[in-house]
């Protein structure tokens, strides 16, 4: 077994420290960005640990032929999952070859461990209730048990602080193999006693107009619509659009759309090089015809001024080194 520890100052490089996810965050919330990122490598098992400071929206698809189960450490504002709202009691169950969608809210963290989906499956056709289980698993949020979650939980916590060493048992498996089963073994536990969400989501509604107006606002995002353009496009009124983006973002319309616009500049940035095009250009081609508001609100919402920001040549020196290894756990 092998863990790796990582912290990082830009949701660029969090999202890039696990490129086989294809994931984008747009960070949504103002401040500086912090986040920390524990994996502990098991053969065919990883184990995750990630935390961001920040409200991100976090876009991703899993890889083909894994499968993840996560859960969330708790935390005082509501996530939202593909539309639906994540509980107290929400396990996340991803496939590869999905693509995901989560509203996350400011300083939540996850657990997380992803297995070979063959492998997983496998142990699946072997239990009783296979037909319930597979159930449970074609739905990306399950409702379980507090004791199921709490189990989960707790053995993602221990081996990923690693508090718990690994020991030989009978039958010969190695440690990795044993951690494996036993880790595998609480998630169809936690699924066993799950709950199949009945019928459409609350909040479905919210979710599709906030994802519309999203696209739109990136379609035309030289000339931003406004927020009365965006209600008569969607035929909704301007109070049920403000109460959309709260429930689902936590914010107004005004500044999610434009934080998405300011993100949008700033992978521009991390993109290219000082001398391939200034930010003027950039900031003008993501909408922002006045550049003295544009660096006030892009220093609002990254803690940073455009110019302070880190151009494609000093991020890749820096996400050289930004992962340190550490010496095996077991």
């Amino acid at each position: 077994m092998l863990s790796t520890v990582a912290r990082f100052d830009d949701f660029h490089l969090y999202g890039a420290s696990a490129p086989e996810w294809h994931q984008r965050y747009e960070q949504v919330s103002r401040g500086t960005m912090r986040s920390s990122m524990v994996e502990v490598a098991l053969g065919h098992t990883h184990l995750f640990r990630k935390a961001l400071s920040q409200r991100v929206l976090q876009q991703g698809c899993l890889p083909p032929g894994k499968i993840c189960f996560a859960v969330a450490a708790p935390a005082a504002a509501m996530a939202r999952m593909q539309g639906r709202e994540v509980t107290a009691h929400s396990l996340f169950v991803l496939r590869g070859g999905e693509e995901f969608v989560i509203h996350r809210p400011a300083q939540m963290e996850l657990l997380a461990v992803t297995f070979d989906a063959s492998r997983f499956d496998a142990l699946v056709a072997q239990q009783n209730d296979a037909a319930g289980l597979r159930a449970a698993l074609g739905h990306g949020l399950v409702e379980v048990s507090a004791s199921g979650l709490a189990a989960l939980r707790g053995a993602l916590w221990s081996w990923l602080s690693a508090q718990v060493r690994p020991r030989p048992v009978a039958g010969g498996l190695p440690p990795a193999a044993w951690v494996e089963a036993a880790i595998a073994a609480t998630v169809v536990h936690a699924l066993r006693d799950g709950q199949v969400p009945q019928g459409r989501a609350k909040g479905m509604s919210s979710h599709a107009l906030v994802a519309e107006c999203h696209r739109l606002t990136l379609a035309n995002v030289q000339e931003p619509l406004s927020i009365d353009a965006l209600c008569a496009r969607l035929r909704t009124s301007r109070r049920t659009l403000q109460d959309s983006f709260q429930k689902v973002a936590g914010t107004t319309p005004v500044d999610y759309l434009r934080s998405m616009r300011l993100n949008l500049v700033r992978r521009s940035l991390h993109g290219t090089l000082p001398g391939e095009v200034d930010i003027g250009e950039i900031a003008t081609h993501a909408g922002f015809s006045q550049l003295s508001h544009f660096a006030h609100q892009y220093r609002l919402l990254f803690g940073e001024l455009p110019s302070q920001t880190a151009r494609a040549d000093r991020l890749r020196r820096a996400a050289a080194g930004v992962q340190a290894a550490l010496p095996p756990i077991g």
